[in-house]
């Protein structure tokens, strides 16, 4: 390249402004918990097991959740949950366990496959997002630098 295109190109080049910082950053960094979210459940989901256990509590004040306890290995776990969509417990309730059995104490009232798919939901709207804050982006930068080659 020769001195002046370079020189004209730098320029050019209009650095991405703070406010777009400020709105992609939060997307970018929601999306990348989604996403591990759901790669984390995802892979226990390969393995998982499922064991019967019981409700042993609930409270309200803790968002709805329920306390449960199971066994695995002659060993006792628990765990809470908050109800999803339709499910409704009862203190004393058999339940359907799914479980990591590298670590029981990774476990779920639901299956990780549907906990995986729940993790990645926001992914989609928090990347859709940062797809709308960047096609803005660039908008206004084009019209800036039009604006900039046609005054007025």
């Amino acid at each position: 390249m020769t001195d002046g295109l370079t020189h004209r190109m730098l320029r050019d080049w209009d650095r991405p402004s703070w406010q777009m910082i400020i709105i992609a950053a939060p997307l970018i960094i929601g999306a990348t918990f989604c996403i591990y979210g759901w790669y984390a459940d995802r892979v226990v989901a390969r393995r998982q097991q499922t064991t019967s256990g019981t409700i042993f509590a609930h409270e309200p004040a803790r968002r709805d959740s329920y306390g449960y306890t199971f066994n695995v290995n002659q060993k006792t776990y628990g765990g809470w949950q908050m109800p999803y969509d339709d499910q409704q417990f009862t203190v004393g309730q058999a339940v359907t366990v799914h479980y990591d059995p590298l670590d029981p104490n990774n476990s779920a009232l639901v299956d990780y496959y549907e906990l995986s798919d729940r993790a990645l939901g926001p992914a989609f709207f928090l990347v859709g997002g940062l797809f709308v804050a960047t096609f803005i982006f660039l908008r206004r930068r084009t019209a800036r630098q039009s604006s900039r080659m046609n005054p007025s």
